[in-house]
């Protein structure tokens, strides 16, 4: 009995007794992360409420799978004759002690509850501080309301033009570099010997690196090499399209049906006949839906390159709300959730068309 008890209420006892190795270890970490982010949060003197709590809801959980255990042994050795059948049938029933809300699973929704606080408290999240903003927030929606319309051909023909630009070329080079690369990263092309097993792995490692850096860091750093802008923006897009295109591209390559590719090499075509008549056929369609999608994120990447100098729509509405001109401001946020909406639903169109 006492055995029977010590499993129901330690949490991750019943899991180790069934050879579950992880759900205990799981269950434990979970525990004690509750405690610590109790206490971290709370101080000690809510450690010893909220462990009666869990170990609480442990037992009972532990109870209730003993008493399903026990009906399932039950039923085993029932006969089902006319006898019997409200004996069965009362097998089938929850006890009158069971409660729903008991039997939820309280150590993950703890650990969870106190993760989202621990962040909010570390992250400075603020009711007030949204409170205090609310005059501000309203100043920009009376701004949106009446924006500055004498600015709108600039920002149509001048600042979104440029941003489409950056984007666009952006977006064209990094499809250029990635889309050769992307072959050698495709882990179904390269296992045939050791040489090739290197050159994947050492692509791959350069490609980790590249998209390691965000595009708002690549524009600081090409800012400081070459200077403010258009031109830093489009190397800054460039290289991050390459990194994000090269993972797309060669994790769609490894989709594809490789019995296309033992055809050609079974009849004599080497690795590039390979990718040139069984792999590019195959991945072309979803490459293309890959750049699409690409080309939709850089629009919004060659906006906020504008904030750092990089030229761009960015740059407007960055300096008008800097000054407080709410109206001239919001002419151009007006003209990007424009330009974004069609470019969303023009993207959209065409990778349909393209799959």
């Amino acid at each position: 009995m006492t055995k029977t008890f010590l499993l129901c209420f330690l949490p991750g006892a019943r899991a180790l007794q069934g050879r579950q190795y992880w759900q205990a270890c799981r269950d434990v970490i979970l525990f004690i992360t509750c405690l610590a982010a109790c206490y971290s949060l709370f101080g000690v003197g809510w450690i010893l409420p909220l462990t009666v709590l869990l170990l609480a809801s442990e037992c009972y959980r532990g109870f209730y799978v003993l008493h399903q255990q026990a009906c399932d042994n039950r039923l085993q050795h029932q006969s089902l004759d006319a006898g019997n059948l409200d004996r069965v049938i009362h097998l089938f029933r929850r006890p009158g002690w069971w409660l729903p809300v008991l039997n939820w699973p309280w150590l993950t929704i703890g650990a969870i509850g106190f993760a989202v606080s621990l962040l909010a408290r570390s992250t400075e999240i603020s009711l007030e501080g949204i409170i205090q903003g609310l005059p501000v927030a309203g100043e920009l929606v009376r701004g949106l309301l009446q924006p500055n319309w004498a600015l709108l051909s600039d920002a149509v023909f001048i600042y979104a033009r440029q941003t489409l630009e950056v984007a666009l070329l952006g977006t064209g080079l990094g499809f250029l570099l990635a889309l050769p690369v992307s072959f050698f990263c495709a882990q179904n092309l390269m296992g045939g010997n050791i040489l090739a097993r290197l050159i994947y792995l050492f692509c791959r490692a350069v490609m980790v690196v590249v998209r390691a850096l965000p595009t708002f860091m690549l524009g600081l750093i090409f800012v400081a090499l070459v200077g403010l802008g258009p031109f830093p923006g489009v190397l800054a897009i460039t290289l991050f399209s390459f990194g994000v295109m090269v993972k797309l591209f060669s994790e769609t390559i490894e989709t594809i049906d490789y019995g296309a590719v033992e055809a050609v090499k079974a009849s004599g075509g080497h690795w590039f006949n390979a990718v040139t008549f069984a792999v590019a056929p195959q991945a072309l369609p979803g490459i293309l839906a890959q750049l699409l999608y690409c080309m939709e994120i850089n629009v919004h990447s060659a906006t906020v390159l504008g904030l750092i100098g990089a030229e761009g729509i960015g740059l407007p509405i960055h300096e008008y709300l800097s000054a407080l001109a709410y109206d001239s401001a919001a002419t151009f946020i007006l003209v990007t959730i424009l330009m974004t909406i069609v470019i969303d639903y023009a993207s959209a169109f065409l990778r349909k068309r393209v799959l």
